[in-house]
Formats: C-alpha cells, sequence, structure tokens
C-alpha cells in the first residue's frame, strides 16, 4: 500500500483513512457485545422490578390473610365454640352458635365472592362463611391433603393450591383457588381444629402483567403454576424452574428466555417473570444496524474530506522543503514568507527568526571582540591607577617624616592602608588580624577627622587572630560607635575575640562606653537586625556605607542558623554587640562567601 515513491499527501491520507477504518470495526465489535448485555440488563432489571410490584401485592394479599386468621385463632369465644360438646347442643341452640359465629367471621374478614372461610371441629362441628348450597365443607375430608393437616406444628400454615374446587357449581371460572389452612388450639395447646382460608384465583391474576414480551406467573414450591393470565396455564408444571435463582436464562421448548424470579415471603412460593431472549435481542439488533449506517455515511463524508483537507494542509509543507534546502545550500539571506496559523507557517518563521538571530549573533560576536579588547585595556589601566595612588602617598608619607612631622606621616600611612583594603576585593574572607588593623587605622583617621579621642583597645586570644572573617564585619559597628554612641566625643572600644572549642565557634565581642540606646530604641533595633526593608538614609551614612542590618544579613546568608548575633545596650553605660559564627582557618582566598572557588 505505502510505497516509496508515493507522496505524503497519498500516505496521509491512507494512514488516516485507515487509523478511522479500524476504530470504527473495533466500535462496531465492542457496541454489539456491550449493547447486547446492556439491553439484557435493562430487560431483566424492567422484569425484576414489574415482578417486585407484582410480589409487594401478592404479599399484601396473603399477609393480610394471615393477619385476619390470627385474629380467629385467638378469639376465646371461638375456641370455646370449637371445644363444644355437639352432643350437648340442640337444634335450637346450635343455629344461634352458628349465626353467631357466622357475625363474628363477618367482622374479622372482608368476605367476598374470592374469599371462602371454613371453620372445622375435631367435635364434628363445621362453621363456614358461606352457605351450604355453593359448596358442602364436608367435602375437605375427601381431599388427599386434609390428613396431612395432623402433621402440621401447631403455630404453622399449610398452601396449597387447590384446582377444580367450586364453590358455586354455576361459576365455573371460580375452580381454581389457593388453600390456606392452621389448626385451631385450645387454652390447654391442644387442637380442636381447623381454619381453612379459601382465596380465589381470579383475585391474584390481575396482578400478573403479562404483554407480549413477558410472561409472569405464581408458582408453588414444586413448581406448579398457581396463577396466570392465561387460565389454561394454570396447573402446569415448570420442570424449568431453578429453585436457587441465580441463573438469568432459561431454554424452554428449545428456545431461550430470560428469567427473573422473586420469593414471597409470606408462604416461600415464587413470583417467576420469562421473556423470549430474541425479542430482547430484537432491539439490539436494530440500533446496531442503524449505528453501523450511520458510521458508514460519516466514514465516507469524512474521506471526502479528508483528502481535501490534507492537499490543502499539505502546500506549505511544499513550500517549507524547498525553503529549507535553500538554506542548506548557505543563502542565509532567503526568508520563507510562508504566512498562516498552521504549524508550516509557524515553523517558517520561527526559521525566518532563527536567520535574523544569527545574523545578529554575528553581529553582535564582532562587536564584543572589539569591546573585549578594550575592557582589557581598560583593566589594564585599573590596574596602573591604584598602584600608582598608593605609591605616590607612600612617598608623600615618606617625605613628612624626614621632615619631623610624625603625626601627619602616620595620617597618611593610616589613610594608605585604609584605601589599599578598600581597593582590593579579591578575598571575601580575610583574617581576622588584618581585620583588626583595618579597625585601628580607621579609628586613626576618625580621630583625626572629627578632633576626638576615641581609645581602641583589642583582646584577641590565642587562635582567633588567624582565624578567617568576612571583610569589614567590624568596621560598620565601630563606624556606629564612634558617630552615634560618643556623638563625636571620646570614649572607649573595646574588641575581644575567642574560640568556643566545644561548638568550635568564633565570638567576637564590640563594647563602648558611649550613650547606649533606649529599650524601645534596642527593642527596634534587635527586631530589624534581619529585616529586609530598604535601607535608610540614616543607616548608609559613614565610611563605608554599611549598617549594622547590613552586616547581621550578610553574615546570616553566608553562615544560616549557625550566625548568632546579640546586642545589649543600657542608657550612659555602653552598647555591646556580640558575633558568633562557625570558626574557619581555610585558606585565605579560596572560599568566596558563596562557598565558590575564589581568587
Amino acid at each position: 500500500m505505502f510505497r516509496k515513491h508515493q507522496s505524503l499527501r497519498k500516505k496521509l491520507v491512507w494512514s488516516s483513512l485507515i487509523c478511522v477504518l479500524i476504530p470504527l470495526i473495533c466500535i462496531y465489535m465492542v457496541t454489539d457485545y456491550l449493547t447486547r448485555d446492556l439491553i439484557l440488563e435493562k430487560a431483566v432489571g424492567s422484569a425484576r422490578e414489574s415482578l417486585n410490584a407484582a410480589s409487594a401485592n401478592m404479599n399484601a394479599i396473603f399477609e393480610q390473610t394471615l393477619e385476619q386468621s390470627n385474629f380467629v385463632l385467638q378469639n376465646s369465644e371461638i375456641r370455646q365454640m370449637m371445644s363444644a360438646d355437639s352432643e350437648s347442643l340442640r337444634a335450637p341452640k346450635q343455629i344461634i352458635q352458628y349465626n353467631r359465629m357466622s357475625r363474628m367471621l363477618d367482622d374479622m374478614f372482608v368476605l367476598t365472592e374470592y374469599l371462602k372461610v371454613t371453620l372445622i371441629g375435631k367435635n364434628g362441628l363445621i362453621y363456614t362463611s358461606y352457605p351450604y348450597s355453593d359448596f358442602n365443607p364436608s367435602n375437605f375430608y375427601n381431599k388427599n391433603w386434609t390428613s396431612l393437616l395432623k402433621q402440621i406444628q401447631p403455630i404453622s400454615t399449610y398452601w396449597r393450591a387447590e384446582h377444580d374446587t367450586y364453590y358455586n357449581y354455576s361459576d365455573k371460572g371460580s375452580a381454581d383457588w389457593v388453600t390456606i389452612a392452621r389448626p385451631i388450639q385450645s387454652t390447654s395447646s391442644s387442637t380442636i381444629g381447623y381454619l381453612i382460608i379459601n382465596i380465589n384465583e381470579r383475585k391474584l391474576r390481575p396482578y400478573l402483567n403479562n404483554d407480549n414480551d413477558k410472561e409472569m406467573m405464581l408458582l408453588d414450591d414444586k413448581g406448579t403454576v398457581v396463577s396466570h393470565a392465561d387460565k389454561a396455564r394454570i396447573g402446569e408444571t415448570m420442570t424449568w424452574l431453578k429453585k436457587d435463582g441465580e441463573l438469568d436464562t432459561v431454554e424452554i421448548d428449545g428456545e431461550k428466555f430470560l428469567y427473573v424470579d422473586q420469593e414471597l415471603s409470606s408462604n416461600k412460593w415464587r413470583m417467576v417473570s420469562i421473556i423470549p431472549l430474541k425479542a430482547a435481542l430484537s432491539k439490539n439488533k436494530q440500533i446496531l444496524f442503524i449505528s453501523l449506517a450511520v458510521q458508514i455515511l460519516f466514514f465516507t463524508l469524512f474521506s471526502v474530506l479528508l483528502t481535501v483537507l490534507i492537499s490543502k494542509l499539505t502546500q506549505p509543507i511544499v513550500k517549507l522543503s524547498a525553503f529549507v534546502k535553500r538554506i542548506g545550500r548557505g543563502q542565509l539571506d532567503e526568508r520563507s514568507f510562508i504566512r498562516g496559523n498552521n504549524e508550516a507557517a509557524q515553523l517558517a518563521r520561527t526559521i525566518d527568526q532563527m536567520l535574523d538571530r544569527i545574523e545578529s549573533m554575528i553581529e553582535q560576536i564582532t562587536y564584543e571582540q572589539t569591546g573585549k579588547r578594550k575592557a582589557e585595556l581598560e583593566m589594564l589601566q585599573a590596574q596602573i591607577n591604584p598602584h600608582f595612588m598608593f605609591n605616590l602617598l607612600n612617598s608623600i608619607r615618606l617625605n613628612i617624616l624626614m621632615q619631623g612631622d610624625r603625626e601627619n606621616a602616620e595620617l597618611i600611612g593610616s589613610l594608605s592602608s585604609l584605601l589599599r583594603m578598600t581597593f582590593n576585593r579579591d578575598n571575601e574572607f580575610i583574617p581576622l588580624r588584618e581585620e583588626t588593623d583595618t579597625i585601628s587605622h580607621y579609628v586613626t583617621l576618625m580621630n583625626f577627622r572629627h578632633a576626638n579621642q576615641v581609645r581602641l583597645e583589642m583582646n584577641l586570644e590565642d587562635g582567633s587572630a588567624e582565624a578567617l572573617v568576612p571583610r569589614f564585619m567590624i568596621q560598620p559597628m565601630i563606624e556606629n560607635a564612634i558617630i552615634h554612641g560618643f556623638e563625636q566625643f571620646g570614649g572607649e572600644i573595646f574588641i575581644e575575640a575567642r574560640i568556643v572549642a566545644t561548638t568550635g565557634s568564633l565570638v567576637i565581642t564590640i563594647k563602648d562606653n558611649g550613650i547606649g540606646m533606649s529599650p524601645e530604641t534596642l527593642t527596634r533595633l534587635r527586631e530589624t537586625a534581619y529585616s529586609s526593608e530598604q535601607i535608610t538614609e540614616e543607616d548608609r551614612k559613614g565610611f563605608s556605607g554599611i549598617g549594622l542590618r547590613n552586616v547581621a544579613q550578610r553574615l546570616s546568608m553566608i553562615y544560616g542558623a549557625s550566625f548568632k548575633l546579640n546586642i545589649q545596650s543600657e542608657p550612659d553605660v555602653g552598647t555591646e554587640i556580640c558575633l558568633e559564627f562557625p570558626l574557619n582557618y581555610g585558606k585565605v582566598g579560596v572560599e568566596n562567601a558563596d562557598g565558590n572557588i575564589g581568587g
């Protein structure tokens, strides 16, 4: 089907048709399988709903009859009348007693042509709710099931379907009855008679809703038809009855039927509904035929439409293929000029943009190479200028010293050292000794600038002087002490460094005897020490432009949770700042603040 010389357009058409045809066949097969089960389930569900409704009506009739019979069995007057000696009752008295029993039966039962009640006593007395002209109750003694009444338990109920029993010989349609027999007991729990209730089958028949596709019937425990819409079927024995009720289909005379049953709670008989399987599946055949016809129609339309669309959609791809071939030959100034919102047009625009960027990158690389050479020259000049400045300052210092002005010579020396530390940004970490030397030069210059006498004392315990610390870590706090703590007057600043061996930490303490801070100011300073809010102009004043908050944030970024800051201050006593962070003896210039390798 697919040949090498076939165009992409034909391959797309054939691939699309195959991709549609295969699912179409699969859909047909799956639909046939799924709809068959769904329709059968729906038919069974509908039959079960109808069966449940009919079973509820049947149970209502039987349970109501049983409740009415309970009144008879529990009536003490009835039991007394059933226990009476028939020989002691004379004719007039027996007639009176019979009339009274008839009235009581009328009160206890809603007597109609469908319900007949008979009381048979062991003393030979018989009471009925119907005249003897309709039926002679003595005929019950001739029934083969009457002897079985002696075997049932006192509180049990005997159920039986009776046929060819006529309560009115003029009405041959009343031959089928449901017989309910229960023993009557005396107060001493001995059987004194039997209550026999007959329900005409015609009272049950209206609840058996049968149509052309569904057949409903009432079966006894032996599978015999008790009630059916077709009177001729009553009395038949259904050999296909499944007493477990688990099978959904049965075979009757070579034909399969859907089978649904429901056991009655009153007497364990079964309501059964059967539906011809062919009738249920005929709907599935209709649905499949319509579905297949619609799918074939849409498949034909789809094939025509697909061919037209693929022909139109592949036109930009053909143009794009020719455009890419020209680019491959080195014609970078070519552009596709393919317009549209489809993928091929987007790809063409992307290639155009890529070509534009390539040309722009070529120009940018040329420009950057020129700028790089210029920057290298400027960097060389920047390295020369600071060295020239430091050498010039040292020459001036030496000249002043030779003239005998030692104080100004020391000032210039301090300035030169401080500027050298400022310009040298190669090392993020320096030994604590170099940091304190820078602080010493800074205090000398500040004393000269403000004409005050700030005394600086330092105590670096053994091993702490060579510990690495971030550059300009202490200077901002010395600056704050001179400007704000002493208010431009003299005072003392004490710097102490010690090593805590148990935690491997370096502790640096800066104390001054300045004016101190109020509790409110101290609280605000502690709360904002780690704040990331914008630095105020007040924090920016001084030599380095770094406030205490910047120092805290910087050390927190370097050491994380290992950094601890403690600030104590009292008015007119002074301020004490304690910094604690991990001890580091690494090589100077090897590790930067962020842990990367430095110069």
